[in-house]
């Protein structure tokens, strides 16, 4: 897991560089956090889906022992009348000249 969130980390952090690399000028970046207590649990479901996991398990991004630990905390989660979640959702954009 801990894999998982060091990459997603990593690519969020030079999404700006990757941007301007590729020509982008005045770059930025936005975020939007959802909130299970704001929005309902309801919307959290196919997130919270261990299935969508497999494919990280399946590929070694994250090992046996990992996919356990999501397994049991998606089931506690799911199982719960107290369980919350929240998503952040990162946004990046940028002008390009275009091309003639």
């Amino acid at each position: 897991m801990l894999q998982l969130v060091s990459f997603l980390l990593h690519c969020t952090l030079y999404i700006p560089r990757l941007l301007t690399n590729a020509g982008y000028t005045d770059v930025d970046l936005d975020v939007v956090i959802q909130h299970s207590d704001l929005h309902g649990i309801e919307g959290f479901t196919r997130q919270l889906d261990i299935n969508r996991f497999e494919v990280f398990l399946k590929n070694s991004v994250i090992n046996a022992e990992e996919y356990d630990q999501l397994k049991q905390a998606s089931e506690k989660i799911n199982n719960s009348s107290e369980a919350y979640s929240m998503m952040t959702f990162v946004m990046a954009c940028g002008q390009k000249t275009k091309c003639d």
